[in-house]
């Protein structure tokens, strides 16, 4: 009998590799459904507490804010049971600048060392929202971003092609070793975690149809 294939079985960086591809293959599939995929950036004010858990632990708090303020926009009440699937997916990874050739290290000029959080944004149809993500967001950064908080920036970018690369890219820091996947967020939590799993990917991995131009 042919062993089955286990995440057990698998070397660290097949496991990065199947588990990347697990979370990008959530984003195919609902894009494949007609949801709309953003590249979502979010940049934080220098944040205290020195270790780089502590630092990761208040971005995740203010981006789960964020989401949360978003959620009531897109749908009245994102709670509740009709909802639980159509909810905004949100795949963020930790992400660091890299300096090149350069005599003065980025990530001695900006907060936290350059660290923030990056990733994909897919967002559901027939929402209550009238306009695209980076149109709302835009529109509304003085609400995602108030005085006092510690979010400085948040912006999305319409994925028009080629949605498997940008998500590779995002978890560079995985892959390098740079992060581990509890330094994830996915969004949303509560009950919708445990339906917000890595789904299978697909042979090979590759979008089918994203242009939207």
């Amino acid at each position: 009998m042919r062993e089955q294939t286990t995440m057990e079985n698998l070397s660290f960086s097949n496991q990065i590799n199947q588990l990347t591809q697990g979370w990008g293959q959530i984003a195919i599939d609902l894009v494949e459904a007609d949801w709309t995929p953003y590249l979502l950036v979010l940049k934080f004010h220098h944040l205290s507490g020195g270790r780089r858990e502590a630092v990761l632990a208040q971005m995740h708090r203010e981006a789960t804010r964020a989401y949360d303020w978003l959620a009531t926009r897109v749908w009245r009440n994102p709670r509740a049971e009709a909802y639980w699937d159509r909810q905004p997916r949100w795949i963020l990874a930790p992400d660091l600048p890299v300096a090149k050739r350069a005599k003065v290290s980025v990530r001695s000029l900006v907060p936290n060392g350059g660290l923030h959080l990056q990733g994909v944004a897919v967002m559901p149809p027939g929402s209550r929202l009238t306009e695209g993500l980076d149109q709302h967001l835009t529109h509304n950064s003085a609400r995602y971003c108030r005085p006092g908080s510690a979010l400085e920036s948040l912006y999305a970018t319409l994925i028009t092609d080629d949605l498997p690369y940008v998500h590779k890219y995002n978890l560079k820091t995985l892959e390098r070793g740079r992060a581990e996947f509890d330094d994830m967020l996915l969004l949303p939590r509560s009950r919708s975690e445990v339906r917000f799993t890595p789904r299978r990917a697909s042979q090979p991995w590759q979008s089918r149809v994203f242009d939207r131009g």
